[in-house]
């Protein structure tokens, strides 16, 4: 019985594994689509956590004595504020396909390191292997973009400086136990109240210059598929298969972003975004081989 319902869990964590999977392989596109609308990055950040803020307002006065503490102005100023600030920072300077392959590709990496130090998950030998996978490819990737002299490093270091706040977001959001659902309404209103007051004092606004279907665009998918229904799903995986089975089933994001962006903005594929997405999807997969089920494997081959 035990087992029955540890597998029903587990395919459940994996349905909403795939479903932030999806939106977030929507995420990069939708927003390199915004960079290139003449949308700044302080404007992606306000109508991104504006609208999130304006929509689910009477939920998050409603959850205001677990939203209002310490622990969630932690969470939301590294999984919400530096978080999306280093992101959007990279989409001004990077193509959508590095965003695809780094952005997943080290997300695993990161938690599967923070997840051993600050949270003591013990990984498995086969765990490790898929995460130096994962890892070549992205030092192939940063080596070719090196090489070849192109003005891509502050995008790669941004999108690089995003995976390291996930990582200690997703460690801290499994280790305080907080839910998925106030988990989401804390970040909005977090992220949203600390960066209303700069952006409206101190940060140039160029909103008015993209058109109304962007803007509408960007309100829809930024502040309520990104930004709420990713996060519950997100955090309802990390809950149910652990923190490095989610990091590293993110990793298939590179798939499915990778492969659209070039044919919606033009972007070159080279040999290293090749090398790097077989590498991630390799180390993706190696990575979430259940331990038991090769176990299982072995067995029926010695006994046969």
């Amino acid at each position: 019985m035990n087992n029955t319902h540890s597998s029903t869990l587990s395919i459940a964590g994996i349905g909403y594994a795939l479903a932030a999977v999806a939106i977030w392989t929507g995420f990069i596109l939708v927003s390199k689509a915004g960079s290139l609308a003449a949308l700044a990055l302080p404007d992606m950040m306000m109508v991104r956590f504006g609208t999130a803020f304006i929509l689910f307002f009477p939920f998050i006065w409603q959850h205001r004595h677990t939203i209002f503490q310490w622990r969630m102005l932690v969470l939301g100023s590294i999984g919400g504020l530096a978080y999306a600030l280093s992101v959007f920072n990279g989409f001004d300077h990077a193509p959508a396909t590095h965003a695809a392959l780094l952005l997943p590709g080290l997300m695993p990496i990161m938690i599967a390191v923070f997840a051993y130090f600050l949270a003591n998950e013990r990984h498995s030998n086969l765990a490790w292997f898929g995460i130096l996978l994962s890892s070549l490819g992205i030092i192939v990737l940063l080596s070719e973009t090196l090489l070849s002299g192109t003005s891509y490093w502050l995008g790669d270091a941004s999108f690089i400086l995003a995976c390291v706040f996930w990582g200690i977001f997703t460690v801290l959001l499994r280790r305080w136990k907080f839910a998925p659902w106030q988990a989401t309404l804390g970040i909005i209103a977090v992220t949203t109240g600390l960066f209303t007051p700069i952006y409206a004092l101190f940060l140039p606004h160029q909103i008015s210059q993209a058109s109304w279907e962007m803007i509408g665009l960007q309100a829809f998918y930024q502040g309520v598929m990104a930004t709420t229904v990713q996060m519950v799903c997100y955090g309802r995986a990390v809950h149910l298969i652990g923190a490095t089975r989610m990091g590293s089933l993110m990793a298939l994001v590179p798939v499915f972003a990778s492969v659209l962006a070039v044919p919606m903005f033009g972007e070159r594929w080279t040999l290293g975004l090749s090398i790097a997405l077989l590498c991630i999807l390799l180390g993706t997969l190696v990575g979430n081989i259940p331990i038991h089920f090769l176990r299982r494997k072995l067995v029926r081959k010695c006994i046969a």
